[in-house]
């Protein structure tokens, strides 16, 4: 039956009903069809997304402490930052703390023979194989630095 011959009635028969009833059946269907493909679509989209932030901050964290040079003071061990004004050592477990949030972590500097204590703030950034400390915890100002080489 075409739609055309059945829109104009104001009755309908079984028969018309039925392929009423089916035609908005199969609109329905190609609609959920199409939603379905679209949402299937976004899902693999941000699963792909997702997948390549995670892969980034693998790399990135791996070249961060990949091959350092690994310090040991009084049976603890320490990675050098550089790129400060002085020579800070950064304690491989505090490392292992660092998150995208910006922490209060100690670090330490040799001085006199003794191991000096500073608070700073720091955090790692996704996109970056640097560290970024603040000297300051009210006025915040990174200045990026990275861990001494091999």
């Amino acid at each position: 039956m075409e739609y055309k011959y059945i829109k104009q009635k104001e009755t309908y028969s079984a028969e018309e009903k039925k392929a009423i009833m089916d035609m908005l059946n199969q609109k329905r269907k190609e609609k959920e069809l199409s939603k379905s493909k679209e949402e299937k679509s976004k899902i693999l989209q941000k699963l792909n997304r997702e997948r390549k932030e995670k892969e980034l901050f693998e790399k990135m964290e791996k070249q961060r402490t990949h091959n350092k040079k690994i310090y040991t003071f009084h049976n603890i061990k320490f990675y050098k930052i550089k790129n400060l004004e002085r020579e800070y050592y950064l304690k491989v477990e505090d490392y292992n703390k660092l998150t995208t949030r910006p922490k209060i972590i100690t670090i330490y500097y040799e001085f006199l023979g003794e191991l000096k204590k500073k608070d700073i703030l720091i955090q790692i950034r996704r996109y970056s194989d640097k560290l970024f400390i603040s000297d300051d915890m009210i006025k915040v100002y990174y200045k990026s630095c990275y861990l001494e080489d091999n």
